[in-house]
């Protein structure tokens, strides 16, 4: 029983709970008050996320030894899975105070404290004791890094991460981390960081591919970059086309910087980026929604170049054009909202609402004087180009393949 025990122990921290819930059944079926076999199968029910179950299993641990810390850490764990911070405070408590020489107690306090989120001190304190009593324990310095995040701290976050990356060179969560610093504590121009940040993310996918929030904030990033780079384009876009009518040499100026600008910016970033990236970025503007902002990327550069030399009167129409054109380029390049979630494209409903809504400002726009009249082409035109590429990818879509 014991050496079922052993390997189920084994099973479970390689990462594969449904083979140690399958040792640990006929233990437990044996034997339903073994404490630490009640304890691993906790563990293994709150990874395969079967709360329920996992309650209680850490209940019975607990009420057959109410003094084991080992019970107490996993009835702690499974309240904050469930959102009970004040009872998953209490457990961890009380599980270090019975056996304050062991740095997994600690361990459990400070993320106990870390979830609840309103006792970032204290959870440094427990955060410390742990990285005291095993300062070679790499988890304990990430766990660390959580906290001082929580304290904005960013600065001692990234450092507890890089020793943490020093005892596990290959520790995809704390490559995670120190990439999510540079990704998400950010400004728009500081795009030396993010494309480090980027490359980290690919470094921690390299470590764990399984991991799901590396791809998702990988993807956020890229986009991020777009959705930057569509703002500068109708930023510029914008002022020229409210200096069009006074001071048309001002607005030519205009539409060179935001055909420029955005094309400056695009190339710093590409240049500090992974190779390696640059294809999967290359992908991710071919797929999906990105492909219709490419088009309306274009339908805004090209009334750009043109603005540099047609005559003053067509200054307002092009310029506005271009204005919306890279408003729609800005929504449509802009990330997605969850963890795990690939983007092939829009949906065929969302696509619909889309075309519909356009063909309504398309007439508006012809029939009625809603609109000044330097606003009415490009609207009309954005309007028009809009629902004719959401119509085309709906035929395409309609295509057997």
């Amino acid at each position: 029983m014991s050496r079922d025990l052993e390997l189920a122990r084994i099973q479970l921290s390689r990462g594969e709970p449904e083979a140690a819930a399958r040792l640990l059944g006929p233990l437990l079926a044996a034997e339903p008050d073994d404490v630490p076999a009640l304890v691993l199968m906790t563990h293994a029910q709150i990874a395969l996320k079967r709360l329920d179950l996992a309650d209680e299993l850490s209940r019975r641990a607990v009420e057959h030894a109410p003094e084991s810390p080992d019970a107490l850490s996993a009835l702690s764990r499974v309240h904050s899975e469930a959102g009970r911070h004040a009872e998953a405070i209490a457990a961890a408590r009380a599980a270090a105070a019975r056996q304050p020489l062991n740095p997994y107690r600690h361990h459990r306090l400070a993320w106990a404290l870390l979830e609840e989120g309103r006792n970032a001190v204290e959870a440094e304190h427990a955060a410390r004791e742990s990285i005291r009593l095993d300062p070679e324990k790499a988890d304990f310095r990430i766990t660390y890094a959580m906290v001082m995040k929580q304290l904005n701290l960013n600065d001692r976050a990234r450092q507890a991460l890089r020793d943490a990356l020093a005892l596990e060179p290959d520790n995809a969560v704390a490559r995670h981390e120190l990439a999510a610093l540079d990704v998400i504590h950010r400004n728009p121009f500081a795009l030396a960081r993010m494309a480090r940040g980027a490359s980290g993310l690919v470094g921690a996918l390299r470590a764990d591919p399984k991991q799901e929030a590396s791809r998702f904030l990988l993807d956020l990033a890229l986009r991020q970059f777009l959705v930057y780079t569509a703002i500068i384009l109708v930023l510029f876009a914008y002022l020229g086309w409210r200096t069009a009518d006074s001071s048309p040499g001002v607005a030519r100026l205009f539409a060179a910087l935001a055909a420029l600008a955005p094309s400056a910016y695009a190339g710093y970033f590409l240049s500090r980026l992974d190779p390696a990236l640059r294809s999967y970025l290359r992908d991710l503007l071919t797929h999906g929604r990105q492909r219709i902002a490419l088009a309306a990327a274009a339908l805004a550069v090209f009334p750009l170049f043109m603005a540099l030399v047609v005559p003053a009167g067509w200054l307002p129409v092009l310029l506005g054009t271009a204005t919306f054109a890279g408003f729609a380029v800005r929504l449509l390049t802009a990330p997605v909202e969850e963890p795990g979630e690939r983007v092939p494209g829009l949906s065929n409903q969302s696509l619909r609402l889309i075309a519909g809504t356009c063909a309504a400002v398309f007439v508006g726009v012809v029939a009625t004087d809603a609109l000044a009249r330097e606003w009415r082409f490009p609207a009309a035109l954005t309007a028009a180009m809009a629902f004719l590429l959401c119509i085309a990818v709906l035929t395409r879509r309609r295509k057997p393949s």
